[in-house]
């Protein structure tokens, strides 16, 4: 007999300098400012822009210059400034999507932003794309991190 461990949640933390509520509407309403579209985007030299509906049932899309180029997920949880959850399934079928949450949790004067990624096994190639977004999720959000210097 043989036992099947799911894969662990991704779990990736940084300290911005601003309250809750600041980082909350950075990371959702202004997405578009920090992501690196150029590098991690469906639509790669196509991409201008990202936008979260900011409400559940709400979408993250990735848009060009003639409009609508993917859906990214769907938000499942919209309590600002404390959470936002969504689906991620970047360009991909959203069956095999994943699950984020991030938190933003005040430091004193700074706010701790933890975000988690889990729901690999929905993915055939799991163990794979969780490798991937280990550094892609380091990279994403050193941007959101620099986007405050």
């Amino acid at each position: 007999m043989t036992v099947e461990q799911g894969l662990a949640p991704l779990v990736k933390k940084v300290v911005v300098p601003v309250g809750a509520e600041r980082a909350f509407e950075a990371f959702t309403a202004e997405i578009s400012a920090w992501w690196p579209l150029p590098s991690h985007s469906v639509g790669d030299d196509q991409a201008r822009e990202v936008r979260v509906e900011g409400a559940v049932g709400g979408r993250i899309v990735e848009y060009g210059d003639d409009g609508e180029i993917a859906t990214w997920g769907t938000v499942s949880d919209w309590d600002p400034p404390k959470s936002v959850s969504f689906t991620w399934h970047p360009g991909s079928d959203p069956r095999q999507a994943g699950q984020v949450t991030v938190t933003f949790s005040p430091v004193g004067d700074d706010t701790e932003v933890e975000l988690v990624h889990s729901g690999w096994e929905r993915r055939p190639d799991g163990v794979r794309a969780r490798a991937g977004y280990d550094t892609g999720w380091d990279y994403v959000l050193g941007r959101y991190v620099t986007s405050w210097q």
